[in-house]
Parts: C-alpha cells; structure tokens; sequence
C-alpha cells in the first residue's frame, strides 16, 4: 500500500493522506500515528521501511495492513507492551548498565554546573531550530520514575530528570528510554502523544557490556544535536508539539512585541479551571502582573463571536466540537532564549496541565494580533520585506494547531475495530 490517511490532522478526521515515500523513518511514523487505510475499511496499518542490499533499493516503502485484533484497546495494548517490555530490560544486564551510565552521567553535568543541550530541526513545522537544555532547573536524575498517562496507564521512565516542584510534586524536566530495538510500537506513539517534557530515546539494540562504557553516555547523550530525521541512528529525542513555541529559535523581526498566543478550546468547566490554573502559575513563577493575560472570549455579542470564530480558524474547522461558546486565549511573553528558567518552567507547566489534565484543542499564533490570512495552510507563514531585493520572503514560523485530546484519540482509535469489524464481510 502506497498512501495512508492520516487519522488526526488540523483539516479534521481522516481528511489528509500521506504516501509511503514521504515518511522519513520511524520516528517520522509515530508522530503521524494514527494511521489508516484508504476507503471505507479505514483499517489501521503501519509503516515498513524500504530495505536496501548492497546499497540498491531491495524493498520500497510502504504501509502494511495491521490485524484488527492488535487494534482493538488502545490502553490495553499499551499496558500489554509496558508489561512486555519491563520483562525485556529486566532480563538484559546492557539495559541495566546502560541505564546506571545514563544516571552517572546526567549527575556528574549537574555537579559540575554543565548543561545537556540538544536541538533539531522539524523541517515540517517550521524553517528554524528548536533547541533546549535537558539539565535547565534540574537538580537530579532517578531511574525508573513512575509516571501515568493521561489515559489511565502507568510506565516507568527508564532515567528522568527532575527539578523543584511548581505545584506539589517534582518537576519532570525530560526523559532517557533506553530501547532495545527502535521498531514500531503504539506505546511509544501514545507516550510521545501525552508527554508534556523532551524525550531522548537511545537504541542499545547489538551493543555489548564492554561497549557500554563512561564515554559512550557522554557521546549518546550529546547525539540529540542533529537534524529531526538524520537517517538511522543511535539517540532521537521525541518533543510534543505543544512544547514547540517553548524551543523554537524564532528571529527578532517576527514580532516586535516578543509575545505569543494559545489558544484553547474545551468545556466550559474546564476553560474555568484553566483561567485559575494559569493565573496561580503565573503568580507562583513572579511574572510581574498582567504579563501573563488569562482571558475568556465568549460569543456573547457580534464583535466577540468574531473573535471567537477567527480563534476557531486558527485551530481547525472541528473547533465547535468542543465549544462553540467561548475559548481561553493566553497571551504571554515568548522565552528569551534556552536559558530562559521563567519560561521554561511556566511552558513545561502549562503543556503538563493541557495534556494531562484536559481534554483540550490548543491553537497557536506566533505573535499577538497576527492575521490568519491563508487559514487552509497547517503552518504560519510569515512575510518580511527586502527593500534591496523589491521583494518578500517567506518564513514558515511554527503549527497553527499544537495538541488535541489524547482521550479523543484513545476512543477514535478504538472505535476503528469496531467499524472494521461492523463492515467486514461474515463479521
């Protein structure tokens, strides 16, 4: 099979393809995942990688039809493949020692004050770098850190790194999952879905004890400064679009004002506890007042049911699926740089609590007031004037839509073996 649909875009539901050819890797695959065949089977597939021996193409690249069974329960499935792969790294001492290395090391940078830097470039979402520091407000690594989705599973973070509580518990800053192998799974596509903090994947797949040594972790953990897709190798670092605005290297000519704008569709409840969650945060993190701006924007007259509906273009047409009354619009400074501890805390903040505790669409504008002219385009396009040329350029600056609900995606996803199972013939 030659082309997919792509379940979960900014057009809507099923309504963007993608051909075989144009997934880059892996890694590329879990970001689109779901994926589905065309027509009305709408059966789930996955993407196979091209094969080449002796440098020529053996295999192209193409998507292959999953049984329906292995799509039947998301969350069961992914507690199916957390359980499996505990049983795997338990029984394999290079995971283990890995793991203590990976520890060691993220401990001796913070002793010494050294930062963990990483950055790359998603060539999809925007023309400019992201790029940030692992180790910012840290004060320790743990292995194995329980964690729970969003979705009502549990895994355990292979190393996470951790600072000062914003709220109650410790801050998780980022993530190390040393794998055994980089191969498909749904566990790793819901996790790179619901993580509101950069995570680094290091493939230990053929290595030995005596290759796992000091030296390697310094140089896997310092591999994450590459392109976003570089071909096959040893260390990926997976970041949620949400956190994109946070990491983005955007130039100082896209917005005089510096400031930035979310935008964020759900229930009525829950924009409330939005408004109060954010204002604490704000407060808790000392932004001088009225820096942060929290605001609903209710359809209550023509002029804000306008506002409203220009907020709805920003994010997609399905927008009124979850509120067609009001949305959050938060407006606050965008970070000054990698270094940027206010930012980096308020950003990480606020992504943990749309992902985790929401069931929320979240838009994005990269500047205040800017002007949704081309809303069919997924990503902002900026235009700068060259006096010397006559001419503008074009800069493709970050995604319009940032997150949906992973809840909405767990029941979609689960309700396509129901609709396989309801039109498949003898079913």
């Amino acid at each position: 099979m030659d082309e997919a649909v792509v379940v979960f875009s900014r057009k809507g539901l099923f309504q963007a393809t993608i051909a075989a050819r144009d997934v880059r890797s892996r890694e590329h695959a879990r970001k689109l995942w779901p994926l589905v065949s065309p027509g009305a089977s709408r059966q789930m597939v996955t993407w196979v990688s091209p094969s080449f021996e002796n440098k020529k193409l053996r295999r192209r690249s193409h998507f292959r039809l999953l049984p329906a069974e292995r799509t039947y329960n998301p969350k069961a499935h992914f507690d199916e493949e957390e359980a499996s792969r505990q049983r795997a790294v338990h029984e394999s001492p290079e995971h283990w020692r890995a793991k203590e290395l990976i520890v060691a090391e993220l401990a001796r940078r913070l002793d010494v004050g050294l930062a963990m830097p990483w950055s790359f470039k998603d060539a999809d979402a925007s023309d400019y770098p992201l790029e940030g520091n692992l180790l910012l407000g840290a004060d320790r690594a743990a292995a194995e850190h329980p964690l729970e989705t969003p979705f009502g599973s549990r895994f355990r973070l292979d190393v996470a790194v951790l600072g000062p509580p914003v709220q109650t518990e410790p801050m998780v800053l980022g993530g190390v999952e040393i794998e055994l192998g980089h191969a498909f799974d749904g566990r790793k596509a819901l996790i790179g879905k619901s993580l509101g903090f950069p995570l680094i994947s290091i493939d230990i797949t053929e290595m030995t004890l005596a290759e796992l040594t000091p030296k390697w972790a310094q140089k896997v953990l310092t591999a994450t400064t590459r392109n976003h897709e570089q071909g096959r190798r040893q260390t990926y670092i997976y970041v949620h679009d949400l956190l994109y605005p946070l990491y983005a290297q955007l130039p100082a000519f896209l917005d005089s004002e510096q400031r930035h704008q979310f935008l964020v569709f759900a229930d009525d409840d829950t924009l409330r506890k939005l408004v109060r969650w954010m204002n604490r945060l704000a407060e808790k993190l000392q932004y001088p007042k009225n820096v942060v701006a929290v605001a609903l924007v209710n359809a209550k007259n023509e002029q804000s049911r306008k506002m409203l509906e220009r907020a709805g273009e920003v994010v997609g047409p399905d927008w009124k699926d979850f509120n067609n009354r009001q949305c959050l619009r938060l407006t606050l400074p965008r970070p000054k740089g990698p270094a940027d501890l206010q930012a980096h805390r308020f950003h990480m903040t606020m992504a943990r609590l749309l992902l985790s505790h929401t069931d929320a669409l979240v838009g994005y504008k990269y500047c205040n007031g800017v002007d949704n002219n081309h809303p069919e385009e997924d990503v902002w396009v900026a235009h700068r004037w060259i006096a010397d040329l006559n001419s503008h350029t074009q800069h493709r600056v970050l995604p319009k839509r940032l997150a949906e609900p992973i809840n909405r995606l767990i029941a979609v996803v689960s309700g396509l073996h129901r609709n396989h199972e309801i039109s498949s013939p003898g079913a």
